[in-house]
């Protein structure tokens, strides 16, 4: 049996990932490593990159959730239209997809896709339905995955943040020495004190932007895999299963 065959077996995945970076997390904290972190942070992008980060794991687990259990739906639909007679009727009643033999099958993105499918093939039975099954895997698609583009532009700020702290960091640095009238010895310890509070602010927001970017996009990446997944075991549904039953509908 492989990974994929288990039930909710991306949500799984998702929580031993989540459960190992919350581990780090912990580590880092009792270690000191997370309040020296904030410390030495004197713009405080690192506060929110940390609350980006953790608004982007929330969506991220909630769509985890959503495409695991359909997931799950999607196999035990695939397992009842297996079941079923080649020749058996294809209906959507109440807005449900039947079979002669096993019934109402359960509500998901699968039957979903597949009344669309039965809906657009009785609309256009004397025509090519080619270009409408085209238009159904798209708005398939964007549904499954459509969301997402809100992580991955989480991603894509908190990269961007890293990078406005190293500048942050670098003015900080440079303002230390402008400010400077007189290089005395004093003069040159104080600047040297703020001159290294700078170089903290800017190397330790460039790490919590990295850290926090590859972290959560490997939770998207994740999440992405599994709506690929379903999109093509629902496709393999619909063109293996289904459309030869439409076939035989139309030819009689």
């Amino acid at each position: 049996m492989t990974l994929q065959e288990n039930r909710h077996y991306l949500l799984l995945v998702w929580l031993v990932i989540t459960g190992l970076i919350t581990f780090g997390v912990v580590v880092a904290w009792n270690e000191g490593l997370t309040t020296q972190l904030v410390n030495a942070d004197r713009s405080r992008i690192c506060l929110v990159i940390a609350l980006l980060y953790v608004v982007g794991t929330l969506h991220c687990g909630n769509r985890i959730f959503f495409i695991s259990s359909e997931l799950n739906h999607a196999c035990d639909v695939a397992d009842s239209i297996a079941a079923a007679s080649r020749n058996s009727a294809i209906r959507v009643t109440d807005g449900r997809l039947n079979f002669a033999r096993t019934g109402p099958l359960p509500t998901c993105v699968m039957t979903e896709h597949l009344i669309d499918l039965v809906d657009a093939t009785h609309e256009h039975r004397h025509s090519d339905t080619g270009s409408e099954n085209s238009s159904l895997v798209e708005v398939l698609a964007e549904r499954l995955k459509g969301t997402h583009e809100f992580g991955w532009f989480i991603v894509d700020i908190l990269l961007k943040l890293g990078l406005i702290g190293t500048i942050v960091g670098f003015i900080l640095m440079l303002g230390s020495v402008a400010n400077s009238a007189t290089l005395d010895v004093n003069t040159m310890q104080k600047i040297l004190r703020q001159m290294s509070s700078g170089m903290g602010t800017a190397l330790f927001t460039t790490l919590a932007g990295l850290i926090g970017s590859i972290l959560l996009g490997m939770q998207y990446l994740l999440l992405d895999k599994g709506a690929d997944d379903l999109l093509q075991r629902v496709i393999r549904v619909a063109e293996i299963e289904i459309k030869p039953k439409l076939a035989i509908g139309r030819a009689d």
